[in-house]
């Protein structure tokens, strides 16, 4: 692309950007080689102007006209005002002119600021106001490798930048991946006098360990007291799990014991994680010992850390791991309290240990933690899921003599056992006692025992708990009809299933595909296609939208099943709503 600068007057410019600092003539109209070229749109001015004079320069294309082209007009006159006026190459080859005008502080400043930063060598010097107004843009505009590349350059010119703009530049550069940048911006801002908030270190620290730049991480960790903001817990923590994450078990153990040595708080969580990482990595022994050695330091482990290690050991079925964790325990002067017991015994009722469950049961009945309303719903979920609900039914007998009064998860967790084993009527019968009680059943409570109901056939039944439920002002949810459509379709009742599906359009409940494809299926078998016809719009005119292919599959299942008429009868019907292709 060409282009022809055809100025009015010669101007003088100081040549800003080459070595000798005497002005040259520049010839706008010969374009020769010491012209000032103005390519629009992209910016590439490379001289400034100075002085009260008057200037035009016109924006020429040669080329073959007839499509519309928009370049620039760069115009000054003696009252200082700098218009930029908008050129619009038509086809008739004239020129139309928008002018916008705008003082020349603003208009220099926008250049300056577009300038800058974008251009090699020596840069038009800004102040350090100005350079800190353009910092603060920068951040809030998004523009974070712009900001950092104007945070070194203040450096050089011996400029300090704004430190809440800072802050936010090291958090946007850490969430970019861009942690060296970041880095580098909080080391200016630490040697510019300003102190980072704990915040901001640790999420540099954080974005350094997952990029494996533990020494990186450990470094800035060190020189955190010499800013004037201490590490806290969650620094501490950070670098003992990525540490932990790379298989660096001693070199995690040793930190730790270190910043220690160094001063840093005995924090008792920093511990307890650390003391989970080595039990979970290293084996129970290797934690024991490790507690051992943090004693040494200082910092002795609580009753938190142990539950800890203990809830650790019964998850893996390790009983004799927790029974050395607690002869452990007792040894340091320390008494289990309701959570050591609980852990133990929702481990040994998962693993099936009922001696074991009876023996910490007469154990906690003799200390200052007898069993809770939550030790009881561990037993009797236990025993349900085992099968053993005459057994869970005696627990929760005796756990209301106790006055340990039930709460809806102790009932919920009985009605799921008693509609697993068909005692339907006694279940119903609960719901109904809990009516009437402070206990008010929920939603999860009447799902449970209608979809109890409805597999196993009893779907008069579930209607009236169904209406029961819409009595008492809770609403049926998704799972609610899905349960009674499911009941109604294994009964064999489509007729009632269609109008639940109606219901459920109305108001505005989601029906799963596979809902929608079985009651199909079971129409078409019944000979009743006219309702198949009314369930396949209703399908199509749900909120989700299906791909053909969908009710293409629908088709060749019914024609799989043997019933050919039905389904070239509904393939016309589709065909006729444009759903499927001729």
């Amino acid at each position: 692309m060409a282009y022809t600068l055809v100025p009015k007057l010669m101007i003088e410019a100081p040549a800003l950007h080459i070595q000798n600092s005497s002005s040259i003539q520049i010839d706008l109209q010969t374009g020769s080689s010491q012209s000032l070229l103005i390519k629009t749109p992209a910016i590439l001015l490379r001289h400034s102007f100075r002085g009260n004079f008057c200037c035009q320069s016109s924006l020429q294309r040669h080329g073959v006209l007839g499509s519309e082209k928009t370049g620039s007009i760069l115009s000054c006159n003696k009252q200082g005002s700098v218009c930029l006026d908008r050129v619009i190459e038509g086809t008739n080859g004239s020129l139309n002119r928008d002018v916008e005008k705008k003082s020349n502080e603003q208009l220099l400043k926008k250049l300056s600021s577009s300038l800058r930063l974008t251009l090699d060598g020596p840069l038009v010097e800004n102040d350090e106001t100005t350079n800190n107004k353009i910092l603060r843009s920068f951040c809030s505009h998004g523009k974070l490798l712009e900001a950092s590349k104007l945070v070194d350059l203040m450096t050089r010119r011996n400029q300090i930048p704004d430190y809440p703009p800072c802050i936010n530049l090291i958090r946007g550069l850490v969430n970019l991946g861009q942690t060296g940048k970041a880095a580098n911006v909080l080391q200016i801002m630490v040697m510019s006098g300003g102190t980072p908030d704990i915040i901001t270190y640790n999420m540099l620290i954080s974005g350094l360990c997952r990029k494996g730049l533990l020494n990186s991480a450990i470094d800035f960790l060190d020189s955190m007291s010499l800013s004037g903001c201490l590490p806290d817990v969650i620094t501490y923590n950070t670098i003992l799990r990525a540490m932990f994450d790379r298989s660096k078990y001693d070199q995690g153990i040793q930190f730790w014991k270190d910043q220690l040595r160094k001063g840093c708080p005995p924090y008792l969580i920093t511990s307890t994680i650390l003391v989970e990482l080595v039990c979970k990595h290293c084996g129970v022994i290797r934690a024991i010992e490790v507690m051992e050695e943090l004693s040494v330091e200082g910092c002795s482990p609580d009753l938190v850390t142990y539950n800890s290690m203990v809830n650790f050991a019964c998850k893996q079925g390790n009983f004799e791991d927790s029974a050395l964790l607690i002869y452990n325990l007792l040894s340091h002067g320390l008494e289990p309290n309701a959570v050591t017991y609980n852990t133990l015994l929702h481990s040994f009722s998962t693993y099936g240990c009922w001696d074991g469950v009876d023996e910490i049961l007469s154990v906690m009945n003799e200390t200052s933690h007898p069993p809770s309303v939550v030790t009881y719903n561990i037993l009797i979920n236990g025993l349900c899921k085992h099968g053993l609900l005459d057994r869970a039914i005696d627990f929760f007998t005796q756990m209301v003599s106790k006055n340990c009064l039930p709460d809806i998860i102790t009932y919920n967790t009985l009605l799921r056992a008693l509609c697993k084993e068909a005692m339907v009527d006694e279940a119903i019968q609960v719901v109904h006692c809990l009516s009437d009680s402070s206990c008010s059943p929920s939603i999860i409570t009447y799902n449970i025992v209608i979809d109890g109901l409805a597999k196993h056939g009893f779907m008069e039944k579930a209607m009236e708990l169904y209406h029961q439920m819409e009595k008492h002002g809770i609403c049926p949810d998704d799972v609610t009809y899905r349960c009674l459509i499911w009941g109604f379709c294994r009964a064999d009742l489509i007729e009632e299933a269609v109008e639940l599906l109606k219901e459920m359009g109305n108001s505005r409940h989601r029906v799963r595909d596979n809902c929608y494809r079985f009651i199909i299926h079971r129409l078409c078998q019944n000979s009743k296609l006219d309702s198949a016809k009314q369930v396949l719009k209703m399908m199509i005119s749900s909120c989700h939208k299906l791909k053909s292919t969908v009710y293409s599959n629908i088709i060749a299942g019914i024609a799989g099943a043997g019933m050919n008429e039905a389904a070239m009868e509904l393939r016309e019907k589709l065909r006729e709503w444009r759903i499927l292709k001729e």
